[in-house]
């Protein structure tokens, strides 16, 4: 018998991996950085109500309040939109700043001179609230939503002011949870602004008021600073109702090519009894023939 080859054996093996691996789709992730700060609608300066001073009364205390939206804000007809059932956040902070001379310590504990009596009392600790209100008529004020992580399934809740330090940097919201930013996730107006895109009104705007609150040790919460988003749109129709929706989604690349033309109708093309009808091309002309010189 032939001698066997030194590259045969007697039991064969198979790869631990017969078939060939394929490697499973790439998710793509964002693009952005922690450090984003997105465009949105922008808040005016801050207006003091109340006088801060230190435990001495040797410094007066200057509040800035800085206060960021996004998530679900456009631009529409050179106004700032969003729509009703859309989510949106808010995010704040605020600095304080000596008026006699920087401040060496904590913002807290503090005094606070109320306008309407001049009392003085001692502010425990700062806290940050937003409400919104007809842009037109700060007396009146509109109803947020604030959902919980469920969506629709979980509780329902107007948005509670939140304790605060100074000293946030709003570029850093949303890194995580900081104890110098407040957050408010996941909020609905509750009603739409009136008379949306007709010609026929005056178009109704909307505010977002951000309140620095000086909570006491007398238990008292006083507002000592606002300040007030752009006036805003709230619109309560879907995308298709609106002129501009096709303006939006050209401009973010999501235009579709126009349908291709219909195919031609068999009654536009000649069958081929018609062909076989059709008369002989003419015969070429006769004549004397030109002899070349």
């Amino acid at each position: 018998l032939p001698a066997r080859p030194a590259s045969f054996t007697s039991m064969t093996t198979f790869p631990s991996h017969p078939y060939q691996q394929f490697p499973g789709p790439i998710r793509k992730r964002r693009a952005e950085s922690i450090f984003s700060f997105e465009m949105g609608p922008f808040f005016s300066s801050t207006k003091q109500h109340e006088e801060l001073l230190s435990l001495d009364q040797t410094n007066g205390y200057q509040i800035q309040l800085h206060a960021k939206m996004d998530r679900g804000f456009f631009r529409a007809d050179q106004d700032w939109a969003c729509y009703r059932r859309n989510y949106f956040q808010v995010s704040s902070t605020f600095d304080v700043l000596g008026i006699n001379y920087p401040l060496q310590t904590s913002e807290v504990p503090c005094l606070l001179r109320k306008s309407s009596t001049q009392e003085l009392h001692q502010v425990e600790f700062f806290s940050i609230g937003v409400s919104a209100c007809v842009s037109s008529n700060p007396e009146k004020k509109i109803e947020l939503v604030q959902h919980t992580p469920k969506r629709d399934k979980g509780p329902q809740m107007v948005p509670k002011p939140q304790p605060v330090r100074a000293g946030g940097n709003l570029h850093l919201a949303s890194v995580g949870s900081s104890h110098q930013i407040v957050t408010f996730e996941r909020m609905q107006f509750k009603t739409a602004t009136a008379n949306n895109g007709k010609r026929r009104a005056a178009q109704q705007y909307y505010e977002i008021v951000i309140d620095l609150f000086a909570n006491t040790s007398q238990g008292e919460t006083i507002c000592v600073a606002t300040c007030q988003s752009a006036p805003l749109v709230v619109r309560g129709r879907s995308p298709g109702h609106y002129a501009d929706s096709h303006t939006r989604y050209k401009h973010n690349g999501m235009t579709t090519s126009p349908p291709p033309p219909p195919p031609l109708s068999h009654h536009h093309l000649p069958s081929s009894d018609q062909q076989q009808r059709l008369p002989p091309p003419p015969p070429p002309p006769s004549g004397p023939t030109a002899i070349p010189s």
